[in-house]
């Protein structure tokens, strides 16, 4: 099974924070190994890179992108014309980014790893955290 991450678990992932919880460290961990891909909505990165230039966390941007980038596990989707329509029926979220979030996740068909309570109780949705 596959999965679409939103920001702060990829962040908190590539940081080894402590905020992550157990069952997403499980689920970065077995994508690192090649049991799984987590896909990355373009916006999720647009949003590490305001995160990066605000510094509110302390991590190496460059770093970071190279990784997902040159790894075989992690996928970045890009906000294109089929995300775009779907987010035309994601009527259940009003706030931008996540709706683009979210339509990805429904476009894919892959549970979405989050720690966000909005997203959490979606019943159009598979999420977890």
């Amino acid at each position: 099974m596959n999965f679409l991450t939103d920001t702060h678990a990829l962040l908190w992932h590539f940081t080894d924070s402590p905020k992550i919880s157990q069952r997403a460290k499980e689920i970065f961990y077995k994508c690192e190994q090649g049991g799984c891909i987590i896909f990355i909505p373009s916006i999720v990165i647009a949003e590490c890179i305001s995160i990066f230039d605000k510094k509110k966390i302390t991590f190496d941007f460059e770093t970071f992108f190279k990784r997902i980038r040159k790894s075989e596990n992690y996928a970045i989707i890009s906000l294109d014309y089929k995300v775009l329509q779907t987010m035309i029926n994601t009527t259940e979220v009003s706030e931008l980014h996540d709706k683009i979030i979210v339509a990805t996740a429904k476009l894919l068909e892959v549970p979405l790893i989050t720690k966000d309570t909005i997203l959490l109780n979606l019943k159009t949705l598979t999420t977890l955290w």
